[in-house]
């Protein structure tokens, strides 16, 4: 079984004398590696669909007040215990520091109904995270889903999304690699402020200070079209070298200062902790991350490519407009 890296050389060899053509859509099964657009255009040898807008059952789950009970919550639909699920996430329980006691609970991980006006799916993945009372537990509860596995190394990824709720809350879709030191961790952030202007997005490169030493080189605040309030793309690419972030397709920064390097974790989350970055939540207020859909496009170092090469004709994107979750074959050959 050949590496990513050998896979997609050879795939750039073969595009160089192609042209153009319309795009098709495929099953990803005839897919052998997959090429994304924009202004870092890489190749991948995986790619993964997360869809959350036709899940029977939905139900949303009352806060629990107890704090051991809520940290030791079951997961609230059975879509958490599917393989489709758990085979790549994994729903996350623990304590955080903070000025106010915060705790990341399954309880806060739920399918919901679509109410929108004229709604364009049927239900949506909520990660919440909610204030509790003084006279009902005084502490935070907040919602995260971690990937599984550990050894994504590059990749495209991207949600359907809004932020709603209180001020004082932070949601994020994030790749994450740990260290002993804070100067050495390797951080890739897109998050939106509740606190903030609501078209208003920090994309960070972190760590963004050490020692209480700010790197400006490490973070971009972005004025968006519109309001991460409303339903957008939102989109990450890591490839070498660089962090690349669009919205609804369009580029809107490019970070090479301490773009990661080692095989990391890909996360979501939503949480409030009363600290300078989310802000303090007032009791009894919850805001939420609402995504309808995960794409991932990506190479892992525990998943090489099954294939020696990858043929010209084979070659996938996840850009040319055909449907969420349907790949093309690309233009480009």
């Amino acid at each position: 079984m050949v590496s990513a890296t050998s896979l997609l050389a050879a795939a750039t060899g073969a595009l160089g004398a192609k042209t153009a053509h319309a795009a098709t859509g495929v099953d990803p099964s005839e897919c052998q590696c997959y090429l994304t657009n924009g202004t870092s255009p890489a190749y991948f040898a995986n790619y993964k669909f997360f869809d959350f807008r036709n899940i029977a059952n939905p139900s949303v789950p009352g806060a629990i007040d107890d704090r051991a009970q809520a940290l030791a919550a079951p997961v609230t639909h059975p879509y958490f215990e599917s393989s489709n699920f758990t085979d790549t996430w994994s729903i996350q329980a623990w304590v955080a520091s903070g000025s106010v006691y915060n705790e990341y609970s399954k309880n806060d991980v739920y399918i919901e109904s679509n109410t929108d006006p004229n709604p364009d799916s049927k239900t949506w993945l909520t990660l919440r995270t909610y204030r509790h009372p003084a006279s009902n537990g005084d502490f935070q509860s907040s919602a995260e889903i971690q990937s599984i596995s550990a050894t994504y190394q590059h990749v495209s990824m991207r949600m359907y999304a809004r932020t709603k709720g209180a001020a004082g809350a932070v949601t994020a879709m994030f790749t994450y690699k740990g260290a002993e030191s804070a100067a050495d961790v390797q951080e890739a952030d897109t998050e939106f402020l509740t606190s903030d202007a609501s078209n208003a997005v920090h994309y960070t490169n972190q760590p963004g200070s050490v020692d209480g030493v700010t790197r400006p080189d490490a973070t971009k605040k972005v004025q968006i079209a519109g309001s991460w309030s409303d339903w957008r793309v939102y989109r990450y690419d890591w490839t070498p070298g660089a962090s690349d972030w669009y919205v609804d397709g369009e580029h809107v920064a490019q970070i090479t200062y301490q773009a990661p390097v080692d095989p990391a974790t890909l996360l979501f989350n939503a949480w409030s902790d009363g600290g300078s970055w989310s802000g303090v939540m007032a009791s009894g207020q919850s805001a939420t991350l609402q995504i309808q859909w995960i794409e991932l496009i990506y190479n892992n170092t525990a998943e090489p490519s099954k294939y020696s090469s990858c043929d010209a004709r084979n070659i996938c994107s996840l850009d040319a407009g055909i449907a969420p979750g349907v790949p093309a074959l690309s233009s480009a050959h």
